[in-house]
């Protein structure tokens, strides 16, 4: 889940996007490395388009560095990876939000699984039937051709026996 994300390190303000998320961490890509083992304060904006009805949020956490390094560089512009463990939550109910957000979008992934699922169900089944109707038809065509066939063996033996 891409999420827009703004880092506080040493009186910085950095601007991130997640990459992925849990309700232990997560991992952000920025402009700015970040050394292993640095402590931040994480700013993580919870999209309203991804939370349904609800409104956007913006919760608040305290994270350590555990994975830093460049993962690409475009021009002069480089691009870091930090992976991030959640270390606390000034407010439980920052704890409580993140953890409602995780719910809804493993219900959602849930969602789209099982739709998945049904479409692939419906196109094998759908191609089997396609499949059977092909078989059907090329049985048809076989028997024509076998009467076509016979029919013309008679002729032959006809123009044969006129010889």
């Amino acid at each position: 889940m891409r999420l827009p994300v703004r880092i506080s390190y040493r009186g910085s303000q950095i601007a991130g996007e997640t990459e992925n998320i849990s309700r232990l961490g997560a991992y952000i890509e920025t402009s700015r490395n970040i050394p292993l083992g640095a402590e931040l304060t994480i700013t993580l904006s919870l999209s309203a388009d991804a939370a349904g009805p609800k409104p956007s949020a913006e919760i608040n956490c305290l994270a350590s560095v555990f994975r830093s390094g460049l993962i690409r560089q475009e021009g002069e512009n480089k691009y870091y990876g930090l992976g991030v463990f959640f270390t606390s939550f000034p407010q439980q109910s920052d704890r409580d939000e993140l953890s409602s957000y995780m719910d809804l979008l493993t219900l959602r992934e849930e969602q789209h699984l099982r739709e998945g699922l049904k479409q692939l169900k419906e196109r094998r089944a759908s191609s089997e039937k396609i499949q059977a109707a092909w078989q059907a038809d090329c049985a048809k065509c076989l028997a024509a051709l076998k009467q076509i066939l016979a029919k013309l063996q008679k002729l032959y033996s006809l123009a044969q026996a006129k010889k």
